[in-house]
């Protein structure tokens, strides 16, 4: 019989009404042979009523644990806080929309599982047959879908020239990769900069990703999509530079 493996499930939560009661019900009812879930719901302060949709389904559940933030700090900061709270051997972020699939998590999880890697990153730029496609961006907003896809192109040349590697998808949601993997390492972005942040300092503490392909559905910004290019490209090009050049025990 093998061993039962814990995997902590890490969601932040802010103004999702529409699709967290749907996506929490599904990530709590999804079951992976041998793998126990515990998940970390961390609720910033919504304003469209996520707070009461998120204590509803929290109560009386002893694998879900509920962190309530007095206000909203940013996604960032709800999963370094989320993060704190994983006691799980295996550590996956999970967004309270619907662009993802839980289905595949089995596939997300089985090269960490098999001793392969410590550390995966799930791609939406590869299909399940390996092929690359860099416009994933495909909502109504035609123009801003456009610069979304070449924006994301942008960013990913530089972080791979910046770090000699060959990532088709560093900011993917779908982080997942071993607790220890976080020891001794100090995050500190509050915004979507912690993408970049966590995949620049697990590359730097040796752990090389491995990327697998997974679905993905996006939502324009008049379904919720919360990304805002002009306000986060300054971060991100601060956090590739800043975690790439500064000591990393300095960090």
């Amino acid at each position: 019989m093998k061993e039962m493996t814990t995997l902590s499930i890490i969601i932040p939560v802010y103004n999702e009404a529409k699709t967290l009661k749907k996506v929490l019900e599904r990530v709590y009812i999804y079951q992976i042979p041998n793998v126990k879930k515990e998940l970390i719901i961390v609720e910033s302060n919504s304003t469209d009523g996520s707070r009461k949709i998120v204590a509803e389904f929290a109560k009386n559940k002893k694998d879900v644990t509920l962190i309530l933030e007095e206000k909203p700090q940013g996604k960032g900061h709800a999963v370094r806080t989320g993060l704190t709270k994983a006691s799980g051997r295996i550590i996956l972020i999970q967004d309270a929309d619907l662009e993802y699939e839980v289905s595949d998590y089995p596939s997300l999880l089985k090269p960490i599982l098999e001793g392969k890697t410590k550390f995966v990153l799930g791609s939406r730029h590869l299909n399940h047959t390996g092929d690359y496609s860099w416009d994933i961006r495909n909502f109504k907003e035609g123009r801003k879908a456009l610069f979304m896809n070449i924006a994301g192109l942008a960013f990913h040349a530089f972080f791979n020239l910046i770090y000699q590697t060959n990532l088709t998808d560093p900011t993917t949601m779908y982080k997942v990769f071993k607790r220890e993997c976080l020891k001794n390492l100090h995050l500190r972005g509050n915004y979507f900069d912690l993408d970049w942040e966590l995949v620049a300092k697990l590359i730097r503490s040796g752990y090389k990703p491995i990327e697998v392909p997974v679905h993905y559905k996006p939502r324009g910004f008049a379904e919720g999509k919360k990304i805002n290019i002009m306000r986060d490209g300054p971060r991100y090009v601060k956090a590739i530079i800043e975690n790439r050049i500064l000591p990393l025990n300095k960090l």
